[in-house]
């Protein structure tokens, strides 16, 4: 067709609700330009757009972020992104979407959050943080662009727990959906290189598509932006360089149409013409065209800015087959697209039933009426033909000069695909992978020593009050914070001392943590949950996917910033199938971003531990400890509280092993079989700590003269004049009542002590009893030992004059005792095979023979070349260094992290 016979399609009905969106991008830099260019939220027409997204948001440590200082609010001067979101109250149907990525971020970023399950929860977890705070109604992801198999499954991931956590939001807030979308490629080869078509089509609310630069300054010959089609004598590869090619690609590997967006330009791309009487399609260039008046751009001109070229007499030529225009004047060349090819692509969307229409960008359309008196000429088009908005004035009412068609000869050269460009912020120093040297002696046993600290303890009175300096340091491994609570799915603290009055008064997790200066080897951790806490809260953590991460990433954050080593989980106590499944997801998601975060900051990985019963039932009621067990560093076996004043007849509390006498169901009532069944679940020996009791469970006998295991009792022993608990006893008030003329009786069969005078009676643990326990845990090979509590030992040794008489027991009968298996190996990365790999080793896994780079971690002056599967190490030339961001070799101080190599060094 000529330009004369050019048929437009029909319009829809005027203010009719057609249900087609168009998207359009504001750019936060637009703001810079001079003059008529400047562009700020307020020139937006915000009835022309169905959703605007805010280009763009940044990204630091894995976090959204804003990008330039005049995003947010600040000393009460309005930000950019209030005034964009502002313009909801005259158009309440908008909506306001943040993008994060672009071109000049690259693609690094992207992949280094994508690239674990940690990184992206904490991107996540921020994003929804960030857009809510700031009102946005949803997220555009510009990652540009995922390449390879590892990308591609990553960004599945990514927009798949994205999408997961939105609603989990949503769900929880009672509040609208923040919207999902992703600007992607219209090149097919990087199509089909970095994208999953199916996979994020199923989880994003529309798909943005970049159906434009698909020619530019880069190339030697002149080619539009964004021709619709191909002319039919380009090359087989240029032919896919057009919107219908690269759209289509997106439905035929399986986009629906309804999530496509088609992306248009309100821009074009200019070049130099290395002969101006050559001036079609595919004339030979020499480079990008002038950089214009406002843009300031080489390559590029604003539409208005070739309105100002078509004024100046540029010659107008429309191509009939690619149905869009381009101009030239004197050796000045641009393609781009006006009204009548806006209103070509709009018909030809409607046609194939796409979702709409996106716009980058609005602030380059005429939006000041440079061009003639109407404003918004090609935005507005697409409102009247997508929208069925009114005709805001004419049609195609540019100045132009017509001019037939020139169609180059065929040209043998090609646009070469872009190569795999991968951006890094900071390329890291090589890291020695010889662990670093402990000054400090090393132990004579690797088993651990576990010791709970209860921050109630400071409410006794007299010689069982107990603070954290109280604590020997030396004794133990470990110590364990008891307890923090859970709030609003965070963790709280339980008590004000925890956290201390401010000033001079310092609390009680700030002392104890200060133990550390005494022994640099100890680690210190925090346990949640307990049994005042019950299942509760735990329940309600993991009721959906949004509320579990958001603990688990404030839990990083709580731990890191208070100084803990890592965090114990005391859910007491899980029951049934569903709750089962609840706390192995939980531990499991724990340990994952507890890997992350390690590798992320490159601090030492946050310990992950879990007290545990020791009820068989209970074991198998609410544990499923395979899994468990691949998560956890340590189990805290609670091995004691077997019988107690709930029941009518007294019972030791902690029986190594049982009576000969006693039934099938007490037999399975102590440590042994305990321990030993948790190993039968699946349990590993050398994660298991066997949890010591420090107290002892107290009866007042129904009579006085049946003082055996099994006599009856009314009730629980007197409190304490220390602990003032029925029914229990520290041991420092065990002693006493020892020392008042308690007869002592040591049982044999059940290997451990009681007590008893007049109507009380106590079973408990004495240093003869808990040797005898290390004993049998060194030969069965468990990992060590878990105190509960420190603070109930006789830490000021009033029974015999020693302190920790208890503690000092255990850590004496442990000396040499190495357990097997033990690795301290937390950082090390694992293949699927289970073998240790080098986690800055680079593996191949490319489609189709593509080609991509990487750097070489341990030296600069080398990168390697993936082909496929295939790798090969390539060297630098003389005094060049590998530079990640743009695939070549460059120069040392162009590469932050190779600055230090000089120019005689490198060769």
């Amino acid at each position: 067709m000529g330009m004369g016979d050019w048929i437009e399609g029909p319009s829809a009905p005027s203010g009719g609700n057609t249900g087609k969106k168009i998207v359009c991008y504001f750019t936060n830099w637009a703001q810079y330009r001079q003059g008529d260019g400047k562009f700020l939220p307020e020139d937006i027409d915000p009835t022309l757009c169905t959703h605007i997204i805010y280009a763009f948001g940044w990204m630091k440590k894995h976090k959204l972020s804003s990008f330039d200082a005049s995003d947010d609010t600040k000393n009460g001067k309005k930000g950019l992104y209030e005034r964009v979101i502002d313009l909801k109250k005259k158009n309440p149907n908008l909506k306001v979407l943040l993008a994060v990525g672009g071109w000049s971020f690259g693609t690094q970023r992207f992949k280094e959050m994508a690239s674990n399950s940690y990184n992206r929860r904490l991107f996540i977890f921020s994003a929804l943080n960030f857009l809510r705070r700031r009102r946005f109604d949803g997220l555009d992801l510009d990652w540009e662009f995922p390449r390879g198999n590892e990308d591609k499954k990553n960004f599945v991931e990514l927009v798949k727990e994205l999408r997961e956590a939105f609603e989990a939001e949503s769900k929880e807030k009672k509040l609208p959906r923040l919207l999902l979308t992703a600007a992607v490629s219209a090149g097919a080869e990087t199509i089909r290189g970095g994208y999953d078509v199916p996979a994020v089509a199923a989880y994003v609310d529309f798909l943005n598509v970049m159906s434009y630069d698909f020619h530019g300054k880069w190339e030697s010959m002149t080619g539009h932006n964004s021709p619709l089609y191909a002319a039919a004598n380009e090359t087989t590869w240029r032919k896919q360089l057009c919107m219908d090619f690269g759209v289509k690609t997106w439905e035929r590997l399986g986009a629906p149409k309804e999530k496509i967006v088609v992306g248009t330009g309100t821009y074009g791309r200019t070049f130099t013409l290395a002969n101006p009487k050559k001036n079609g399609m595919n004339a030979p260039s020499s480079g990008g065209g002038d950089a214009g008046e406002f843009t300031k751009e080489a390559g590029f001109l604003a539409y208005y800015e070739i309105c100002d070229m078509l004024k100046k007499g540029a010659d107008y030529v429309w191509d009939d087959e690619q149905l869009v225009p381009y101009a030239y004047l004197g050796n000045q060349w641009v393609g781009f697209d006006d009204e009548r090819s806006i209103r070509a692509k709009m018909n030809w969307i409607k046609a194939n039933n796409y979702a709409g229409a996106m716009v980058w960008t609005v602030d380059m359309d005429d939006f000041r009426g440079r061009c003639t008196s109407k404003t918004w000429p090609l935005i507005g088009a697409m409102a009247e033909e997508l929208l069925g908005r009114p005709s805001r004035g004419p049609k195609n009412v540019l100045p132009i000069v017509k001019k037939p068609r020139t169609i180059a000869a065929k040209s043998t050269q090609t646009t070469q695909a872009p190569g795999a460009i991968k951006r890094i912020d900071n390329l890291k120093a090589p890291q020695s992978a010889q662990p670093v040297k402990d000054e400090a002696p090393e132990p004579d046993t690797n088993a651990r020593v576990v010791c709970y600290f209860t921050n109630w303890s400071a409410k006794r009175k007299g010689k069982g009050h107990y603070e954290p300096e109280d604590i020997d340091p030396t004794l133990c491994t470990h110590v364990i914070y008891a307890f923090a609570n859970i709030k609003e799915f965070k963790i709280v603290s339980t008590e004000p001392v925890d956290e201390g009055t401010g000033g001079a008064q310092k609390g009680f997790w700030e002392r104890i943590v200060a133990l550390k200066s005494k022994n640099p080897q100890l680690k210190v951790m925090l346990a949640v949950g307990g049994w005042m806490l019950g299942s509760a809260p735990f329940r309600e953590v993991t009721e959906n996917s949004y509320r579990q991460s958001l603990f688990v990433f404030n839990a990083i954050d709580f731990l890191r910033e208070k100084g803990f080593d890592g965090l114990d989980v005391d859910w007491e106590f899980p029951r049934g199938a569903e709750d089962k499944k609840r706390l192995a997801g939980l531990i499991k998601e724990l340990r994952v971003a507890f890997d992350g975060e390690a590798l992320a900051s490159k601090k030492p990985r946050l310990i992950l531990s879990m007290a545990a019963p020791a009820s068989f039932e209970a074991i198998s009621a609410g544990y499923d400890v395979e899994e468990l067990n691949k998560h956890v560093d340590m189990i805290n076996m609670m091995t004691y509280d077997f019988h107690g004043d709930w029941e009518r007849q007294v019972g030791h509390h902690s029986p190594l092993f049982p009576l000969y006498t006693a039934s099938n169901f007490q037999k399975k009532l102590t440590v042994d079989y305990s321990a030993g069944e948790w190993v039968r679940k699946g349990a590993s020996k050398e994660k298991l700590l066997v949890g010591i009791p420090t107290y002892g469970r107290t009866f007042t006998l129904g009579d006085n003269n049946l003082t055996d295991i099994g006599a009856p009792s009314i009730a629980g022993g007197k409190p304490g004049n220390y602990t003032g608990e029925t029914g229990f006893l520290s041991f420092f008030e065990i002693c006493d009542l020892l020392r008042s003329g308690a007869t002592l009786v040591w049982d044999n069969e059940q290997m451990v002590p009681y007590a008893y005078k007049e109507d009380q009676w106590v079973g408990f643990d004495d240093q003869r009893s808990l040797k005898l326990k290390v004993q049998w845990l060194k030969q069965a090979g468990y990992g060590g030992v878990m105190v509960w509590s420190v603070d109930l030992d006789d830490f000021k040794g009033s029974c015999t004059g020693q302190s920790y008489p208890l503690l000092t027991a255990i850590k004496e009968e442990l000396k040499g005792y190495k357990v097997a298996n033990l690795e301290v190996a937390s950082s090390n990365v694992f293949n699927s095979y289970g073998q240790l790999v080098d986690p800055d080793e680079v593996v191949c896994d490319e489609e189709d023979g593509h080609i991509s780079y990487h750097l070489d971690k341990k030296d600069c002056t080398m990168y390697y070349m993936c082909e496929g599967k295939r790798r090969h190490h390539m060297p630098c030339p003389t005094n060049l260094v590998f530079n990640l961001n743009e695939s070549v070799c460059d120069w040392p101080e162009n590469v932050d992290d190779c600055k230090h190599i000089s120019k005689t060094s490198s060769s």
